[in-house]
C-alpha cells in the first residue's frame, strides 16, 4: 500500500458527485430487492445508489467506528472482516463493491484486494444481478479472468471527480450471467475491449441503464471473532492482570517530581523522541497523539560588492498530530514567536486622538 492509501487506511469514498450520476444508471423495481456493499464505510454510497428504492440494504464494514454510522443510517451491517462473512449463493440483486486499494498480507503470491473481493461476493449476486465496481483503472486487468466468466454486459466509465481523477478511477458495470465455455473467449474480448478502450469514456449518467432484479430477504452470517471486544475483555480480565508481568518486558518509570521545571527544550525533546506519543482520552475525546520535527527554511538575497548573495536558515519545530476514534484529524503547529509578535503587532490598534 502507498503512503498515501496507509494515511487512508485503504479508504476511498465514492464522490458524492459520482453516486448522483450512477444512481440514474440503475432501475430497481416495485417488489423487495436485497443490495449489499462488502466494504460499506458509513454506507452513505450504498444509499445514495438505492436511493428511493424499495430496497433491503447489507454491508460489512471492519472499522468500528463507520460501522457504527452505517448502521445508525438504517443498513443492516456486520462490524467485521468480509472474509469471516457468509451468505448464500445468489442471495442479491446489487453488488456495489469499493474495495480497499491494497495487496493482502501473505507468504507468497500477495494477491491484490480488489480481484479478493470480486472473488469472494460474486457468487452472491443472483442471476442477471448487477455488478458496480469502483476502482483504479489499471487493477481491472486482474480481475479479467473472472469477470469474463460470470458477467457479460461491461461498461466501463471513467471517474471525473478531483479525487477519483487523482487516483486514476473508473467504474464497471456489468450483469451476473451464465457464460459457456464457447462463449467465454469472445466475452473475455468484449470486457478487454471495454477496458482500454481510447478515450476511455467518462460517466455523466446518461449512459445504457442496467434493470435490477428482485430478490428475496437475504441472510448473512458471521463465523470470525468478535476481534475489538475480546481485546478489551483481555486487558480487563484477571488473568491478564497476572500474567502480563511475564508476558511483556518491564516497564522503566520515572517516580517524582523533576528536580528543575521542564522549559520548552526539555519538552521539545521528550516529543520528538517519541516518549510523549500515545492513545489519550475516553469515548468521543479518544484520540492518537503522534509528534514529529519539522524542519522549515527560509531563503533570502543579499547583494554584497555587486554580487547576489544567496542565504537559507534552517529552523526547526514541533508539530503534533491527532486522530480521534470518530475519524476526525487535527495539527497543532508551533509558530514561530517572532511571526506571533508580529501578527499581534499587526493588530494592536492605532491610538485614538484625544
Amino acid at each position: 500500500m502507498r503512503n498515501v492509501a496507509r494515511i487512508k487506511l485503504g479508504y476511498y469514498p465514492l464522490p458524492p458527485a459520482e453516486g448522483s450520476r450512477l444512481r440514474r444508471l440503475l432501475s430497481f423495481p416495485s417488489g423487495p430487492t436485497s443490495v449489499l456493499d462488502p466494504c460499506a464505510g458509513t454506507g452513505a454510497a450504498l444509499a445514495q445508489l438505492t436511493e428511493d428504492a424499495n430496497v433491503t440494504r447489507y454491508a460489512v464494514e471492519l472499522d468500528a467506528e463507520r460501522a457504527r454510522q452505517a448502521k445508525d443510517a438504517g443498513i443492516q451491517t456486520i462490524h467485521a472482516n468480509l472474509f469471516d462473512v457468509q451468505a448464500r449463493v445468489e442471495s442479491f440483486s446489487l453488488l456495489y463493491l469499493n474495495p480497499p486499494y491494497d495487496s493482502e498480507v501473505a507468504s507468497f503470491g500477495n494477491k491484490r484486494m480488489e480481484f479478493l473481493f470480486l472473488q469472494r461476493t460474486a457468487r452472491w449476486l443472483v442471476n442477471g444481478g448487477v455488478l458496480v465496481m469502483v476502482v483504479p483503472h489499471g487493477r481491472l486487468q486482474d480481475c479479467v479472468p473472472l469477470l469474463a466468466e460470470m458477467f457479460s454486459k461491461f461498461q466501463v466509465l471513467r471517474l471525473t471527480d478531483p479525487e477519483s481523477d487523482r487516483f486514476d478511477q473508473v467504474v464497471l458495470l456489468a450483469v451476473r450471467s451464465r457464460i459457456s465455455a464457447a462463449a467465454y473467449e469472445s466475452n473475455r474480448q468484449k470486457l478487454i475491449e471495454a477496458i482500454w478502450k481510447k478515450p476511455l469514456p467518462s460517466l455523466v449518467g446518461g449512459e445504457a441503464r442496467y434493470d435490477v432484479p428482485p430478490s428475496r430477504p437475504a441472510e448473512m452470517v458471521h463465523r470470525g471473532l468478535p476481534l475489538d471486544e475480546i481485546e478489551d475483555l483481555v486487558i480487563a480480565s484477571a488473568a491478564w492482570n497476572k500474567t502480563r508481568s511475564f508476558l511483556l518486558p518491564k516497564e522503566e518509570s520515572a517516580v517524582g517530581r523533576p528536580i528543575t521545571p521542564l522549559h520548552g527544550g526539555h519538552v521539545g525533546l521528550l516529543c520528538t523522541a517519541g516518549l510523549l506519543n500515545g492513545v489519550f482520552g475516553s469515548d468521543q475525546d479518544r484520540h492518537i497523539a503522534r509528534w514529529r520535527t519539522v524542519k522549515y527554511v527560509t531563503t533570502f538575497e543579499e547583494k554584497v560588492d555587486g554580487f547576489t548573495e544567496v542565504h537559507k536558515k534552517e529552523r526547526f519545530s514541533n508539530e503534533l498530530a491527532l486522530v480521534y476514534a470518530d475519524g476526525r484529524t487535527l495539527v497543532l503547529t508551533d509558530e514561530k514567536k517572532k511571526d506571533k509578535e508580529t501578527k499581534d503587532a499587526e493588530r494592536t490598534p492605532a491610538p485614538r486622538a484625544a
